[in-house]
């Protein structure tokens, strides 16, 4: 039987064969004609009549219709770089403030814009090769560096390529099964460990911490972690974060404390850290002046168990191990771009856990805490070190200036 051509709005469903499933179903292909003049191909599947198969595969193509599916002017032989410019960038522009906040909206935009740039002219159907892909993030992130390439690579993939499958520009979302490899680039515009928070700013950060319901967590979607694994991970996460923000602990200073560095004397928790956990290999005890955050590390001490060796922060999957470095900073990292777009503070998107030393730094010098001290408190002169922590008497002096000022 030959073919009838089909008028613009026109569908082959009522015509079209069904065939039946392995699980009892059915199965009908069909074609619509778009008001654009182009020709799709849907599949439409069930376990249902026949009948109802059909009346499925309408109400589909009326949704099509109605929501001008399929009937986007781009192709495959569209510019990328103007797909972006001109169609995905002001979509995000236009989103709504309860849906995005503005300024997840602004780096949205932000990175968009590099990846415009970077796609430069290649068509849609090109810029989507894998091949291709992998090469424009990875000059991405020789440019602007990894952690911003990783970023573009999602915000791409969910604001650019997705809306293209959707509007069958193009087969499939590539991103959805490639995972670029990306050379390890830092960013030459990054922040200096110098930058510090102000105290309203730590203040608000530790505020938002301390309310934060470690139990409030989305399931894992798949893999052998539990929703018991993704608790301990979201508590250890703000808890260590909460202990480096009125300490200025290193995170390696933090991570691998013990039982056994923790004093509980006269109402004060501190902590020391030995000379051979301590990146300039000098020990020092640090108190933990907030009673909030000590009450948190109290916590973490009944649950850690009894023995000397038992780790304060250990694997939040695997309790009896050590907490991997670079597991660690990756989930912290993202605590710290929940906080920069909760509280609106743009500093925590670019550094890293050393900005609490900074800040506390920063803090203590306002009030007057003579820099040996200071000097001393951070491990970052051994003269000083010896001469102002190597008991618990020189620990008051600290706590003693700190409380009365």
């Amino acid at each position: 039987m030959s073919r009838v051509a089909l008028e613009l709005g026109e569908t082959s469903i009522d015509r079209a064969k069904i065939t039946p499933t392995p699980d009892g179903g059915y199965r009908m292909q069909w074609s619509m004609r778009l008001l654009n003049g182009r020709l799709i191909k849907k599949t439409t599947k069930g376990k249902c009549t026949k009948g109802e198969l059909r009346r499925r595969a309408h109400a589909q193509a009326e949704e099509i219709l109605a929501t001008g599916g399929g009937s986007t002017p781009w192709k495959g032989s569209s510019s990328m770089r103007d797909y972006i410019r001109k169609e995905v960038i002001p979509g995000i522009e236009r989103t709504d403030d309860s849906i995005l906040r503005p300024r997840t909206r602004d780096k949205y935009c932000h990175v968009l814009n590099l990846a415009a740039e970077a796609f430069g002219g290649f068509r849609i159907a090109d810029a989507v090769r894998p091949r291709n892909l992998e090469g424009i993030l990875e000059g991405m992130a020789r440019r602007h560096g990894t952690s911003t390439a990783k970023h573009c690579q999602k915000t791409v993939s969910k604001y650019v390529l997705e809306p293209l499958v959707r509007d069958e520009v193009i087969a499939h979302n590539p991103l959805k099964s490639f995972k670029p490899r990306l050379p390890e680039c830092r960013m030459t515009n990054k922040a200096p460990g110098g930058q510090a928070l102000t105290p309203e700013e730590r203040g608000r950060v530790l505020e938002y911490l301390l309310a934060i319901d470690p139990n409030d967590v989305n399931p894992p979607k798949r893999g052998h972690y539990t929703v018991g694994d993704v608790r301990n991970l979201r508590r250890a996460v703000v808890e260590i974060t909460l202990l480096q923000a009125v300490t200025g602990l290193r995170i390696n200073e933090a991570r691998l404390l013990s039982r056994a560095n923790v004093e509980d004397k006269d109402g004060l928790l501190s902590v020391t850290v030995t000379a051979e956990v301590s990146k300039t290999h000098r020990g020092r005890t640090i108190p933990i002046l907030d009673e909030r955050v000590a009450e948190r590390m109290r916590a973490r001490l009944e649950r850690a168990g009894a023995e000397p060796g038992a780790l304060l922060f250990p694997a939040p999957a695997a309790p009896g191990s050590a907490w991997d470095i670079n597991n660690a900073q990756h989930a912290i990292k993202k605590l710290y771009h929940e906080l920069a777009d909760a509280l609106d503070i743009p500093l925590l998107d670019k550094v890293l856990t050393h900005v609490w030393r900074a800040t506390l730094n920063t803090e203590w010098m306002q009030k007057g805490v003579p820099d040996l001290i200071r000097s001393a408190y951070f491990g970052h002169s051994p003269e000083v070190n010896r001469s102002y922590y190597t008991d618990t008497t020189n620990v008051s002096v600290l706590v003693d200036m700190l409380r009365t000022t």
